[in-house]
């Protein structure tokens, strides 16, 4: 059946969009803080201090391989460059939205 409101769901279901849940490595960033602080601040969770921390290293290392675009002005009009996606480009935007 047709319908004007969108895509019709194929025999799997509505088709599926993929979003990163994370919107940068700050975010990430954040997280992990949180999630050591609440670890030293409640003994009991003290097992969250090592996967606060390793969280912590995995956003530095996402910082240190986002992808880089560079910026120039065409005919007056702001444009920016990409590089060809390559292996970490591709798992950075699987994690990543910018």
């Amino acid at each position: 059946m047709f319908s004007a409101f969108g895509p019709s769901p194929g025999p799997l279901g509505p088709p599926r969009h993929s979003n990163p849940p994370l919107e940068s490595p700050a975010q990430l960033a954040i997280v992990a803080v949180v999630v050591w602080l609440v670890g030293v601040v409640f003994h009991p969770l003290a097992i969250l201090v090592p996967l606060g921390l390793a969280l912590l290293l995995l956003a530095g290392i996402a910082y240190l391989l986002r992808p880089r675009t560079q910026t120039m002005y065409w005919r007056g009009r702001k444009i920016e460059l990409n590089d060809e996606p390559g292996l970490t480009g591709r798992l950075y935007r699987l994690v990543f939205r910018r």
